[in-house]
């Protein structure tokens, strides 16, 4: 959390400063979600590649559900990684428009997921886990179906 103020002031800095570059005559309406999701893309990206030290963690995980593990900590870690992409599948359709589609969210929110899981492999700054992929998706599709039932009426 200490990182989250810091992202949401930087992101917005750059969504007021594209859009006045660009002269594009966006409103608040446009900048306050768009600040929002670069702060959410700055953040993930810190949590999933600069928490951790670079070939701390090598292994490879294909077990469906082996992180839930039996401790209040492994469940607790299970539903964070659900709740770390509910942002994603509520911000992709407010934003755009193609997004409003829920298998198209649930697709980007699987492929981010994987592209994430490959890159903290292959940098080996995180485990390549199933559950993750499954968890994060999971997110992203509760996250579509809040803004569904919020914006969609």
């Amino acid at each position: 959390m200490s990182y989250l103020i810091p992202a949401i002031f930087f992101s917005g800095c750059i969504v007021f400063a594209v859009s006045w570059l660009c002269g594009k005559k966006s409103t608040i309406k446009h900048r306050i979600p768009f600040t929002f999701f670069l702060a959410y893309i700055l953040v993930i990206f810190r949590i999933a590649f600069l928490c951790r030290e670079p070939g701390s963690r090598k292994a490879i995980s294909l077990v469906l559900f082996e992180t839930w593990g039996h401790t209040f900590h492994m469940h607790a870690m299970f539903v964070e990684n659900i709740i770390m992409f509910i942002p994603f599948g509520v911000l992709l359709p407010i934003l755009f428009r193609k997004y409003k589609n829920g298998w198209l969210c649930m697709l980007t929110g699987f492929i981010c997921s994987c592209s994430i899981e490959i890159v903290q492999h292959i940098t080996q700054t995180g485990y390549l886990q199933l559950d993750d992929v499954v968890t994060n998706t999971m997110g992203t599709l509760l996250g579509w179906f809040i803004w569904r039932a919020r914006c969609v009426r």
